[in-house]
């Protein structure tokens, strides 16, 4: 009979319940940490521990009393350093510390791309008006502002000629815990979601996708996900070579690996920026559909020290296309504060090709503003294998819900 190990998982929110209750089917206990003990994850996991997700001390004394024998996270920018802390102080499988700030720090992350060669839009680390001043007058506008170390889109923004610097600056360092910001030059194109699996220093790309995103004030926030990506042939093996750059550069040989890049038509691919870890927003589903393997089996086995090779997974049928709609403030009309009504989503599911459909509002709750990711309170997702038929299926399913 195979042993039990104890997984921990730090963060126990609605994005890491996947996660919790895979690892259990596959026999193990999970141990989770979390500042909110009504977390959605809690309920799943065997143990549970009242420490914050960016607490590196404090988890460390949790995963000891638990002896544990590997940790992981989804979904979480914060924790992603401390999994790195973790790892390195109990001799466990994961991310060095250097890899994990440098996918989880903006202006780190830019220094490694330009010293590993990767294409990326010119950018500075500021956190004068003055520093940012200065890179507009030299470099010419729009810009795009960001904290150095956030994630959920909060606190970034694209500013034209004359747009308020000040603010743009101040909402930026309000949001990064170090203090500073980074600015680049905004470049144009569909920007371009892409997953894969690394072990070993071999690279498997999961997906890649369209991230659509609204418009500002919301900029950056994704409201869909599309696939088959509607660039050429060319274009596309440009984004695999910078994101296969990227992952080399920040030094991940071990891990998932989701790079953000801008298929620009006169500049060639751009990668934005480069998380280690499994992405939120439903990518992992997005992934899962695409290429038939789940990155969150490949994490708590990379996790656990029990790997296997990545033409080993386990291949769920793919799909040629699928969609993710968000449902977000913009669905709801200008103004609207509260839900009357949401019905559906239970029922729509049975429908042909529909993989997901989750809301995680009820009447009369309110509606939350649409600043970060987190706001997207609904989704579905379809699936079918063309881009014709996934998009007919797509409308079918949105007339079956209400979101009123």
């Amino acid at each position: 009979m195979k042993q039990q190990k104890t997984l921990l998982i730090i963060g126990a929110g609605f994005e890491q319940v996947p996660a919790i209750k895979m690892a259990k089917l596959m026999g193990h206990k999970v141990v989770v940490t979390d500042l909110n003990p009504q977390a959605a994850g809690v309920k799943f996991a065997d143990d549970f521990g009242l420490v914050s997700t960016n607490d590196k001390q404090g988890n460390l004394i949790f995963a000891q009393q638990q002896k544990i024998d590997g940790v992981m996270t989804l979904g979480s920018e914060l924790a992603v350093p401390v999994v790195a802390f973790v790892c390195e102080q109990l001799n466990l499988p994961g991310l060095s510390s250097e890899t994990a700030l440098k996918a989880t720090n903006k202006n780190v992350m830019h220094e490694a791309f330009i010293a590993g060669g990767v294409p990326t839009p010119h950018s500075n680390k500021i956190n004068q008006l003055s520093e940012l001043q200065e890179f507009v007058e030299s470099n010419g506008w729009p810009v795009v502002v960001k904290p150095s170390d956030s994630s959920g889109q909060r606190g970034i923004g694209i500013f034209h000629e004359g747009g308020d610097l000040a603010f743009a600056l101040k909402d930026a360092v309000k949001y990064s815990s170090d203090g500073y910001a980074i600015v680049e030059n905004y470049i144009d194109g569909p920007e371009i979601n892409v997953t894969a699996a690394v072990q070993d220093g071999e690279i498997e790309f999961l997906s890649f996708s369209h991230r659509v995103t609204a418009s500002s004030p919301h900029f950056g926030i994704a409201i869909e996900h599309r696939a088959p990506v509607a660039i050429s042939s060319e274009r596309l093996n440009q984004v695999k070579l910078a994101a296969i750059k990227a992952i080399k550069a920040i030094g991940l040989t071990n891990g998932i690996a989701y790079p953000q890049i801008i298929s620009s038509v006169d500049r060639g691919a751009q990668v934005l920026e480069i998380a280690a870890r499994i992405p939120g927003g439903y990518m992992r589903e997005v992934a899962l559909v695409l290429s038939g393997i789940d990155m969150i089996e490949v994490a708590i086995r990379q996790a656990l020290n029990e790997s296997l090779s990545l033409s080993e997974y386990a291949k769920n049928q793919p799909s040629e296309a699928v969609v993710v709609k968000f449902y977000t403030q913009l669905d709801l009309g200008e103004g609207v504060e509260k839900i009357t009504r949401i019905a559906g989503f239970d029922e729509v599911i049975t429908r042909p090709g529909v993989f997901l459909a989750n809301c995680r509002l009820k009447a009369l709750d309110t509606v939350p503003p649409l600043e970060s990711s987190t706001a997207r309170f609904g989704a579905l997702i379809v699936r079918a294998d063309s881009s014709e038929e996934v998009q007919t299926r797509l409308q079918e399913a949105m007339a079956a819900v209400e979101v009123l």
